[in-house]
């Protein structure tokens, strides 16, 4: 069986794609471009499913009526009422998607069965039996009680299906497995994860915490498995498209593409996303999620590059991102873009936290979000909630390509803090990870301005001349205060930048 409420997993022609939304018709569930849950009342989504079932074609009101209501005596009230809050639903303002004809009924336009996009948006897990360490009892109970916690806690995840039941192994696209250890009132967990097709193994941890936190250790579990598996797609979806001319693509290979080179984090491949997502955007000009993204491609690389100000090109991403929350009042991607573009182009930050909240209320474990927010917190002072922040809600994963520029952030945050050990210690880790990058360098070179037996070494002089962004990066930051500039910039004299 699922792990999820919906047991059978949904058929492409099942699922309807209606602009910028997709509408399970067999759950009647109304879902937006990032598959989070848009509400719809029960009856309301009946009306949208007996449309769905005719696209393109006029339905009665009789039939719309005798489908969702039956034999009952209703008004036109209802039924209209039912229109209205499908519009409001799919924020279809100019009433292109459902359409109203005069005296007979209504048609759902543009609506076509999904492809292939529901398997590579929706990864399917299948999450085995915990197995137990040697033969005591205690430990067998807890692996069982923990895969049940485990399955509860990761089937309400939309970005993810979840089955149980051997029968859909071989359907699944990864597979959880789990080993656990109870010694006293400790338990030591080792949990692995796989791919099926090409990549097989890729990803294991352990995890150890006190018997009592059973609940707790599911909770960090399922975040852990939705953030690799969140970076698996990100990182290998697009890549079969890698190499093919944006013109033999379609559109959601073109945004597969785009999400493939924005996830390498470097400028030339930024560069590729930004083209392909400008074909796009040409070919879906109303797409909330791909206007957010081309958008996005103005910070895509800060702080890791040098900062030139552009004005033409703020406005032109912070337009875009307008257009993008206009069009998709639920896309939580677009709201978070545009309080990123605030952030780092702005430095609003009371305008950049207003975003973040909408986006939180659309979906409250969007991690981009808190990374955002997190960045705003330690930019204006608030250090320790941004490394708490990070730590709650941004998987800190060693397989994502961006868990170096996490540990410089905290690192930074540690150094604004007071606290030279442990920023000296997240500082270095980014740095050893990514050698080759100036920012990463700096964050490292201020950290450990106050160890000479580390500012000393040959290693380390050669970090210091290497660095190619200029002494006065940390000014084209959006510091709340420049006091923090200003502590930095001392620190970086110390070790020989600036003089």
């Amino acid at each position: 069986m699922s792990g999820n409420p919906n047991e059978k997993e949904p058929k492409n022609s099942e699922i309807a794609i209606i602009g910028d939304f997709r509408f399970d018709v067999r759950s009647l569930t109304l879902f937006d471009i990032e598959w989070q849950p848009v509400f719809l009342r029960h009856q309301s989504a009946l009306v949208l499913s007996e449309l769905a079932k005719s696209p393109g074609k006029t339905v009665s009101k009789d039939r719309l009526v005798s489908a969702v209501w039956g034999g009952t005596f209703v008004s036109d009230d209802s039924l209209v009422q039912c229109i209205k809050d499908i519009r409001k639903a799919l924020c279809d303002n100019d009433r292109k998607l459902v359409r109203t004809i005069a005296r007979i009924g209504y048609r759902l336009d543009t609506y076509q069965p999904v492809a292939s996009f529901t398997t590579n948006q929706k990864p399917s897990i299948f999450i085995e039996n915990i197995q137990s360490s040697g033969n005591r009892k205690i430990s067998k109970v807890f692996a069982t009680n923990l895969r049940d916690k485990l399955v509860l806690v990761m089937a309400p995840r939309t970005e993810v299906r979840v089955f149980t039941s051997t029968g859909n192994q071989t359907a699944t696209d990864y597979i959880v497995q789990g080993r656990a250890n109870v010694s006293g009132d400790c338990v030591k967990l080792f949990l692995s994860l796989s791919e099926v097709t090409l990549h097989g193994h890729f990803y294991a941890e352990s995890f150890e915490r006190d018997v009592s936190e059973i609940d707790q250790l599911a909770e960090d579990v399922a975040r852990k498995i939705s953030s690799v598996l969140r970076i698996s797609v990100f990182n290998h979806d697009g890549e079969k498209y890698g190499n093919k001319p944006d013109g033999q693509l379609d559109f959601q290979q073109l945004m597969a593409k785009a999400h493939y080179f924005y996830g390498r984090i470097t400028v030339p491949a930024t560069a590729i996303a930004r083209t392909t997502l400008q074909v796009a955007v040409e070919r879906s000009p109303d797409d909330p999620k791909a206007l957010a993204m081309l958008a996005h491609s103005t910070t895509q690389m800060r702080p890791y590059i040098r900062i030139e100000d552009n004005e033409a090109e703020k406005i032109w991403a912070l337009s875009l991102a307008d257009r993008a929350v206009a069009l998709g009042a639920t896309s939580a991607f677009a709201f978070r873009t545009r309080a990123n573009l605030r952030l780092w182009l702005l430095g609003d930050h009371k305008g950049c936290r207003t975003d973040c909240a909408r986006t939180l209320a659309i979906n409250p474990n969007f991690y981009l979000t808190h990374l955002t927010l997190a960045t705003s917190e330690i930019l204006t002072g608030a250090h320790i909630a941004g490394i708490d922040r990070i730590r709650s809600f941004v998987s800190l994963t060693k397989i994502d390509r961006q868990y170096a520029y996490f540990q410089s952030l905290i690192g930074l945050a540690w150094i604004l803090a007071g606290d030279d050990v442990a920023a000296i210690q997240f500082a270095s880790d980014a740095y050893e990870r990514l050698p080759d990058s100036s920012w990463h360098a700096m964050v490292y070179a201020a950290a450990a301005s106050v160890n000479s037996s580390i500012t000393k070494t040959e290693e380390f002089k050669k970090m210091i001349y290497e660095i190619d962004l200029p002494f006065t990066h940390f000014r084209s930051l959006p510091f709340a205060d420049v006091k923090d500039v200003e502590m930095l910039e001392t620190r970086l004299r110390v070790v020989g930048l600036g003089a």
